[in-house]
Parts: structure tokens; sequence; C-alpha cells
């Protein structure tokens, strides 16, 4: 589109919008004398109007408002800092007879109560695989 249809379409946008706040009227509150009456048309169409297009704005702000603070706690909970890592040291003797410190980390929560995480997986032995090179592929 050129810049002469954008100020055609300008022009009548502005025409429209004058044309519907002539004919709407303009009295807000029925029981003051205004210039307009409301038992007219206009402005009954103009309140029926403005009270749909109001609720449908409130209530199109309100899921905007509600959608922003879902959002925003969602979000929230993966920055928790209400955990910290305490570290205790375990003595632990080698195989070779040495003593050695080992660190071992505990996360806890707000109150200091250890988090409980979920096991770890168990080593199995290399006896219950079988290999996968040679006749064991042909099985």
């Amino acid at each position: 589109m050129s810049f002469k249809n954008f100020r055609n379409l300008f022009q009548i946008a502005a025409m429209v919008s004058a044309a519907l706040l002539v004919l709407s009227g303009c009295a807000s509150d029925p029981n003051k004398i205004g210039v307009t009456n409301p038992n007219q048309p206009g402005p009954a169409a103009g309140r029926a109007v403005g009270g749909a297009v109001g609720g449908v704005v409130g209530n199109t702000a309100g899921f905007v408002a509600g959608v922003g603070e879902g959002a925003a706690a969602v979000t929230g909970k993966v920055f928790n800092t209400r955990t910290h890592v305490v570290r205790q040291w375990q003595y632990v003797t080698t195989s070779d007879g040495r003593t050695i410190q080992v660190p071992v980390d505990i996360v806890v929560d707000e109150n200091g109560v250890p988090l409980k995480s979920a096991p770890a997986p168990k080593a199995k032995e290399e006896a219950d695989h079988e290999s996968l090179s040679g006749k064991a592929k042909e099985k």
C-alpha cells in the first residue's frame, strides 16, 4: 500500500469514529440531565456497545494478566534458592591402608532437613552380561 492509501484509510477511520461518536451520544449517567436523551436509540446503543466492549476488554486484560502471573510463578520455581548444600567429611580407609577424608555433599532444605534423592544405580557384575562379540551374537 502506498502512503496515499494509508492517508485515505486514516481519513475514513476518522470519519467513521466521528459518526459513531455523534450517533451514540455523550451521556454517561442516565439520572443526570445532559445534552442527549438516554432513552433515544443513539445513547442506548452507545451504552450497550460500551458495556459489551468493556466486558470483552476487561476479560482479555484479566486473561493476559493471569497468564503473565502464572508464567512468572512457574519460572520462579526453576530458580528456587531455598535449598543449599552441606558438605560433611568422612574418613575412608583405602585398599593400601591409607586413611583419607572424602567430602560428602548433602542437599538440605531451608530448615536444614536433608532432601531425599533417588538411589544410585547398583553396579552389576560383569559375569551377568554376555559378550556381544563372536559366537554370542549368533545365539
